[in-house]
């Protein structure tokens, strides 16, 4: 191979690296949130609805009984993701706020950043942080 077509080669492989980095750094966070995030309860209800007609041969009689039912599991489960997600950063806070009585005004202010960046993430970046709550 000859050195201009073995640059050539290298600048392509270069080129390809770094529009693939560049499509990455763009489309991961948008990714990440839609295919990692808790499904809705419309959406649970709907996926445990289809499986249960598709598996069982539920008549639509049956369909329209178990409908409701589906329903209110899939939006106690929300509830349940909801509260355990609140009761976790509770906990965060409860430690942040025991670990502030053994440092110095320097590192509490260093720690309550830290606070705040994380609840600000959580809030925006987290799939799984109830993006209902304020």
């Amino acid at each position: 191979m000859t050195k201009a077509r073995s640059w050539k080669v290298v600048l392509y492989a270069t080129l390809i690296f770094v529009a693939g980095l560049f499509t990455g750094v763009l489309a991961g966070p948008h990714l990440f949130r839609t295919f990692l995030r808790p499904p809705t309860p419309a959406e649970m209800s709907r996926h445990i609805l289809g499986r249960l007609q598709s598996r069982l041969s539920l008549t639509p009689a049956q369909t329209a009984q178990i409908k409701p039912l589906i329903e209110q599991t899939a939006s106690d489960i929300d509830a349940i993701r909801e509260a355990t997600t609140k009761q976790i950063s509770d906990r965060i806070e409860e430690a942040h706020s025991k670990t502030a009585t053994f440092l110095t005004p320097e590192q509490k202010a260093k720690l309550d950043k830290m606070a705040a960046e994380r609840r600000e993430h959580m809030r925006h970046e987290s799939p799984f942080f109830p993006s209902r709550l304020p």
